[in-house]
């Protein structure tokens, strides 16, 4: 994003022009971080005076956490990350272990950061936490009503022959905290998964999945229970494959309105590169 100043004007100023919905101390971690330049030149202090024909322009460079999650965007009302495999989303009963939402708090310096959904610790991709609790209220809504969009990539073993369809179950989790299909309305909740072959290879096949349903383990059961585990899974798949020593299932999108201008935000994280070298390109 770049902005041609027209009159003199504090470089904070300009940033609040930009982003209208962004607090100052969002504005001047933007500076801080090294993102904006003025004519092409990194400058961070925000009192700065930028002159009429200036270039004022913000780079997209993502911000690290503590290595495990980049923040992908950020204002008053929502954060959005792209988390790591291997990092909790929220806190476990355990005081001591590492998670995105107590990483965030951190980072913000607030306690108002609320998680509205989750990734599966061996999952990696975009999750999205609310900033405030009237935005809490809203994207929990969205959520539950499953009004957004979620597409996720999944490598997973075999040929799949179907080149696309739809997967419908009842899932119940139990006290071991794994998750079942059941026959049984009365016990599980409907789970929807839509699928799309994107490629094959010799031994596996790679995935576009789109989520009606956002239940627990949602994909790793459909795709187990479709005869194709996902690759790495060690809870419901083979143990013996795990060809990038992670499980090969990544929330790719996520398309949300905002809380506050209701605009239809899309965010998306990258093809991990260990997927890339299975062969799986980004689709999205």
């Amino acid at each position: 994003m770049h902005y041609i100043v027209e009159n003199p004007i504090t470089l904070l100023e300009v940033l609040n022009l930009l982003y209208a919905d962004s607090s100052n101390k969002t504005l001047r971690d933007m500076l801080k971080h090294g993102r904006v330049t003025v004519d092409d030149q990194v400058v961070v202090k925000a009192s700065t005076i930028v002159e009429k024909g200036q270039n004022v322009r913000v780079g997209e460079v993502v911000r690290k956490v503590a290595d495990r999650m980049k923040i992908i965007y950020d204002d008053r009302n929502l954060i959005v990350i792209d988390k790591a495999e291997g990092l909790l989303s929220v806190p476990l009963d355990a005081k001591d272990s590492t998670n995105a939402l107590e990483l965030l708090k951190d980072y913000f310096h607030t306690d108002e950061i609320y998680a509205v959904h989750r990734l599966d610790k061996e999952s990696s991709g975009v999750m999205v936490f609310a900033r405030g609790k009237k935005s809490a209220i809203f994207l929990n809504e969205k959520f539950k009503n499953h009004d957004l969009k979620r597409v996720y990539l999944a490598i997973v073993q075999g040929n799949l022959k179907e080149s696309e369809g739809t997967w419908t179950s009842f899932l119940h989790e139990v006290n071991s905290y794994k998750v079942f299909p059941t026959t049984d309305e009365s016990e599980g909740r409907e789970a929807i998964t839509h699928y799309r072959v994107v490629r094959r290879s010799k031994n596996f096949s790679f995935l576009e999945l789109t989520l009606e349903t956002g239940r627990k383990h949602q994909i790793r059961v459909h795709c187990n229970q479709a005869g194709h585990p996902i690759a790495g899974d060690r809870l419901y798949g083979v143990k013996s494959c795990n060809p990038i020593l992670r499980m090969c299932l990544h929330s790719s999108v996520l398309e949300v309105e905002h809380p506050l201008t209701n605009k239809l935000m899309r965010f998306v994280a990258p093809t991990p590169r260990a997927f890339s070298r299975l062969g799986f390109e980004g689709v999205c």
